[in-house]
């Protein structure tokens, strides 16, 4: 069968040419679409390591003073003092949670980046430049709260929670260790230069712990993140982020729909109260939205859609006019006891065939643009910072090998969905017909 379907090839060479040429641009076209779909595909499905699953927010305001329900009895720092730590108090007896925290940066708040670190004894030495960072305030319970693990050798999460953190101390992610201590484990002797005072004193940041690498939300990428505490005073804010965990074994939306009303009660404490109960996951959906990722995200699926759908079609018209001109030879093979399955198999391993050389020619050149201009990245966060290490999306090697299978396992599926049809019509005419106007 597949040396027949090499001498038909080579025979109707001239007749497929168009077809070939098709499919090369084809190749090249798919690759354009494919690559980042699957990019953004990948980054919506891995892991984000942390629980998110198990994350409810609950945004707390205080009343203005013109409101009907302000009540003047806790205008006093002290009287707010009190509602405020009676709300913390409160939020950690919810009904199904587990822990809780007000937490003044969110796992999903990047805005902080610190600037113009550098490493070494000197501030003269290696400069690393800018890395995303995360405040934290003084009693948040943050790395319990997210679940985010510890590296061996690191304190654990409830240590780092239980304010063992100074100052000058800062928690490191396994990117940013791997970075700049490539041949080193754990966090002994690991420090940052921040800067220089003016009496020529430098001051250092101590890596207290290496925790596992996570990142903010679905559609970016950032590993490397550097966690810093910070002091808060909490007086005069007006705006309240607290963060529950839940109990393990409950869903997030369903707690928050049979609890919403508990939590509102429950947390109306002297000026403040309830505005809005929602999961982490919805506030990721938010962030998506906001920034337009999932726009784009689904603008790429949209075009790969149609430009399948098309593809499709345009397999069909063209096999569809081939096997028309071919209706005398196969009616010969028919004939000579050739069956309808075996005309079928015949014509789509010609196409698969055919595809597959174009597919290598459109692959080649696609290669040389790719060196030039690099692959998809997706919607990375962090772009000129540090990456991750250990991915397939910044290995050329892995990204060009993964994308170069999908696209070929898309367009032999199209091609073969593209030729059954047309081959099947044609399979079905009796010999007799075939061979009248001989």
């Amino acid at each position: 069968m597949f040396k027949i379907i090499l001498k038909n090839l080579w025979q109707l060479r001239r007749q497929n040419a168009w077809l070939f040429a098709e499919l090369i641009i084809v190749t090249i076209l798919t690759w354009v679409i494919v690559d980042p779909t699957v990019v953004g595909i990948y980054d919506m499905n891995s892991d984000l390591g942390y629980d998110v699953d198990r994350i409810v927010r609950v945004t707390v305001k205080t009343y203005p003073q013109v409101a009907d329900l302000y009540d003047p009895a806790y205008e006093s720092a002290e009287a707010q003092e009190e509602a405020y730590n009676t709300l913390l108090t409160k939020a950690s007896k919810l009904p199904m949670v587990e822990t809780s925290s007000y937490l003044d940066q969110g796992i999903d708040d990047y805005s902080t980046i610190n600037q113009g670190l550098k490493i070494g004894n000197e501030a003269i030495d290696t400069v690393v430049g800018s890395i995303y960072g995360v405040n934290l305030a003084r009693g948040e319970k943050y790395f319990t709260l997210y679940g985010i693990e510890s590296t061996e050798g690191s304190p654990s999460a409830e240590e780092l929670d239980s304010g063992i953190l100074g100052d000058n101390d800062v928690v490191i992610t396994e990117s940013v260790d791997r970075t700049f201590w490539p041949d080193r484990r754990g966090p002994k002797n690991k420090r940052f230069i921040k800067g220089v005072m003016p009496d020529g004193d430098t001051i250092f940041l101590n890596v207290v712990a290496i925790v596992k690498d996570f990142k903010y939300h679905a559609a970016t990428r950032t590993g490397a993140v550097v966690l810093q505490p910070q002091r808060y005073d909490y007086r005069g804010k007006k705006w309240i982020d607290l963060t529950l965990r839940r109990a393990d074994g409950v869903n997030a939306d369903d707690y928050v729909r049979d609890y919403r009303k508990t939590i509102s009660d429950a947390l109306h404490v002297g000026n403040y109260y309830v505005t809005e109960v929602f999961t982490q996951s919805d506030q990721i959906d938010f962030i998506d939205s906001a920034d337009g990722f999932s726009s784009r995200r689904n603008l790429h699926f949209f075009i790969a859609a149609l430009f399948l759908i098309n593809l499709i079609i345009g397999v069909v018209g063209c096999v569809w006019l081939q096997t028309g001109k071919r209706v005398t030879e196969l009616g010969v093979l028919r004939s000579y006891g050739a069956l309808k399955s075996q005309i079928i198999k015949m014509l789509i391993g010609e196409s698969v065939v055919m595809a597959t050389i174009a597919y290598i020619i459109g692959e080649l050149i696609y290669l040389q643009y790719a060196l030039k201009e690099g692959l998809s990245i997706g919607n990375e966060n962090n772009a000129y910072y540090i990456e991750p290490i250990n991915i397939w999306v910044n290995n050329f090697t892995e990204h060009f090998a993964i994308v170069s299978a999908i696209v070929y396992v898309i367009i032999i599926v199209c091609v073969i969905l593209g030729t059954y049809f047309p081959a099947r019509h044609v399979s079905r005419i009796e010999p007799v017909d075939a061979l009248r106007d001989e």
